[in-house]
This record gives C-alpha cells, structure tokens and sequence, in this order.
C-alpha cells in the first residue's frame, strides 16, 4: 500500500536484511563445500585391488625322494606304468589272477624285486646287477583278490609296467628267439606232447618253465646249454629265465 501523503516511508526491518545475508552466505559455503567434496573425488587416487595373501604359493609337499607309492589299482588290466628312482614300493590291491610285469633299471648296483600277497608267501622276480630288461610273471592263478606288495632295491631309474597275459610276446612259427628273462604265449594252446629245442649260448642262469593246466620246470642250467625239452599238451605259456640270448625251436 502506498504511504499517505504527508508521511516518510517505513526503513526495511533491519531483521530482514540479517536473515538475506544469512541465506547469501549460507548459499555460498554450501557451493564452497560441495566443490570441495567434488574435487576431493577427483583428486583422490583409485582404492588398489585386494591383493591376497604375500606369501608365494609352494604347491604341495613332495614326496620322499626316490620312493614312489602306488595303490587303489588291479595291475592286470588295464596296462600301467609306474616309475622311480632308487628303493620303492609299489601295492597292489584287489589282484586276481596272474599277469605280466615288465621291469628296466638303469643302475650300476643290484637290482632285487620281490612280490609278497597279503595272504601269505613272497615271490623273487628279478635278482640281478646293473642294467636290466625283462618281463616276469606276477600273481597267482589260485585264489580270489588279494593284494600284492612289489619291493624294489635299486640304485638307479627304473620303470615297472604291470599287463595282462594276453599281452605276452607270441611264440608264432617255428622259432622265437629273444633275450633275458621273458614270458611267451603259444600263438594256439599244444594239441598234444611236442619235443622243442633250447639254446642258451652265454653265462648265467638258463631256467625255463611251461604253463598249462599246471606249471613245469622243464630246463634249469647253468651256462652254455643246448637240449630238449617238452610242450605238455594244453600249454599256453612259456616263462623263460636268463641272463643272455636264447633261442627256442619247435616242429
């Protein structure tokens, strides 16, 4: 409303320009505040990422040197291969049957395998001195599972492949000629009594046993040997024993 005339017009409450500087100044540090708070973020450096454990990861403890441990398998079949370096141990469990077992040592000293079953009785596959290649036999034919424990002694490498018969060296044709120790499968079981011939030209032992319905030492020399011997009707199987080469001859 306009003044009357004749009068001054009323100063402005002095409260009222308190309270708009008040809001001024307020307006102004909350702008003030807020840069701050914006510029603070950019300045900032990125939070780094969660780094982890310091310690460096060594994997797991490794076993005793020069002994290797293998269970929880039947060696028979499938075919296997196991390694090691110097005395070992190797268990079988759940064995049936008989099956081959194929043995290398790239030592210079003695190279002893032994088999024992759990239920008794222990078996020497291999007795020898330095390098060695040959194949035994391991197992039994009589009783249901059981487990077996192969000792090794060695000083070197060796390799230890256990299989099934059916993967034994064939005896096909007339003459199979090999080295050492070795187990051979007749191509066909004998139909009957067949005369063969063994020759054994170097040292050593020369021991030769056939597989059939029952097994038979037919040859154990020591040394140079030449001589006969016989296939029993129905064998299937040849284990043969040596430090040399050898050859066998049949009709």
């Amino acid at each position: 409303m306009p003044p009357l005339p004749g009068t001054r017009p009323r100063p402005a409450s002095r409260r009222s320009g308190t309270a708009a500087v008040l809001v001024a100044v307020a307006g102004v540090t909350a702008v003030l505040v807020a840069g701050v708070a914006a510029l603070a973020l950019v300045l900032a450096p990125a939070a780094p990422p969660h780094a982890g454990p310091t310690s460096p990861y060594t994997g797991p403890a490794s076993p005793s040197p020069g002994v290797r441990f293998s269970t929880g398998w039947a060696p028979f079949a499938p075919l296997r291969t196991h390694q090691g370096q110097g005395p070992g141990v190797l268990t079988l469990t759940g064995v049936s049957g008989e099956g081959l077992i194929t043995l290398t040592h790239d030592g210079a000293g003695a190279f002893v395998v032994t088999a024992a079953a759990s239920d008794g009785g222990e078996r020497l596959l291999v007795d020898s001195t330095g390098r060695y290649t040959g194949t035994r036999l391991i197992g039994s034919r009589d009783g249901g599972p059981r487990d077996l424990t192969v000792r090794v002694q060695a000083d070197g490498a060796w390799t230890a492949i256990t299989k099934p018969l059916t993967q034994a060296q064939v005896w096909q044709g007339s003459t199979v000629q090999s080295q050492g120790d070795q187990v051979l499968r007749m191509d066909r079981p004998v139909g009957r009594h067949t005369t063969a011939r063994a020759t054994h030209p170097g040292a050593g032992i020369f021991v030769l046993d056939v597989l059939g319905d029952r097994t038979e030492q037919q040859v154990n020399a020591t040394g140079a040997y030449s001589g006969e011997f016989l296939l029993r009707t129905g064998t299937t199987f040849v284990d043969v024993r040596a430090q040399g080469a050898w050859t066998l001859t049949r009709p």
